[in-house]
């Protein structure tokens, strides 16, 4: 039986402390931000995915609008010294705590049977915990790297991307990314379209924060609320009016 995150050990409270530990050391907007979005969110990726949260970087914008370039600086300095990871994808750049994807990995390798590809687990653990991740501060790595610098040979390289550690982007280069993420995806796109498709309806094309927050939207948006609005305001779908009774969510980007 596949084992859940959910029920798992390596996802208890007490690593949930050190994370919030963590958090608070960071510079304040960005642990802000990326509070505001774990505390919202945490729950239900364990529930309906079975994995940590996972933030979008565009979520972050949408919050500090006018410190992009800070979120920037601090994003970065959290990647080089191996807080986060960051990963492409084409719904815009995720990131995920690397002990989270650390806890990640350990399960991708304990719920397939290596044996049958004669690959030794700890050692795979090993040079891709804590060798690569650490040394390796990019979305993306060549082949030529991963052989000469890291030691792993064809059948590592090919165990890697099956267990969705690794894609592959072109000939001999390959995206980092984060496992099992399907579910996740197709919940984004269909609170996306949902959302949008609500705010489509109105005759200007807006509906009031307070008017959204009374909805009942806990089967079409899983993540809550706030998590995925601010992927709407991320990505230019929709927009934050501040009025005199409130503020207002309009379909499509900000005029300036």
């Amino acid at each position: 039986m596949k084992r859940s995150y959910l029920s798992s050990n390596s996802y208890s409270s007490k690593r949930l402390k050190t994370k919030n530990d963590l958090i608070k050391t960071l510079p304040s907007i960005t642990s802000n931000s990326l509070t505001f979005f774990v505390d919202e969110s945490k729950n239900s990726f364990i529930h309906y995915f079975h994995m940590p949260p996972i933030i979008l970087k565009h979520q972050l914008y949408s919050l500090k609008s006018n410190n992009r370039t800070l979120i920037d600086c601090e994003l970065q300095d959290m990647f080089n010294n191996n807080k986060i990871r960051l990963f492409h994808s084409d719904l815009g750049i995720m990131l995920m705590f690397t002990t989270d994807y650390q806890l990640l990995i350990e399960r991708q390798l304990n719920e397939n049977n290596l044996s049958s590809l004669s690959i030794e687990k700890n050692r795979l653990k090993q040079r891709f915990i804590e060798d690569l991740l650490p040394k390796c501060i990019r979305l993306s790595i060549d082949k030529n790297l991963l052989e000469n610098d890291f030691k792993f040979n064809s059948n590592d390289i090919h165990l890697l991307i099956q267990l969705g550690l690794l894609l592959p982007k072109q000939i001999d280069e390959y995206w980092f990314s984060i496992p099992n993420l399907a579910s996740f995806i197709t919940c984004l796109e269909k609170s996306r379209r949902f959302i949008l498709q609500m705010l489509s309806r109105r005759t200007y094309r807006e509906i009031p924060m307070n008017e959204f927050r009374l909805r009942d939207m806990k089967k079409k948006c899983l993540l809550g609320f706030n998590y995925h609005i601010h992927d709407l305001i991320g990505t230019n779908l929709a927009h934050i009016i501040d009025t005199p009774t409130g503020s207002i969510v309009k379909i499509g980007p900000e005029k300036i």
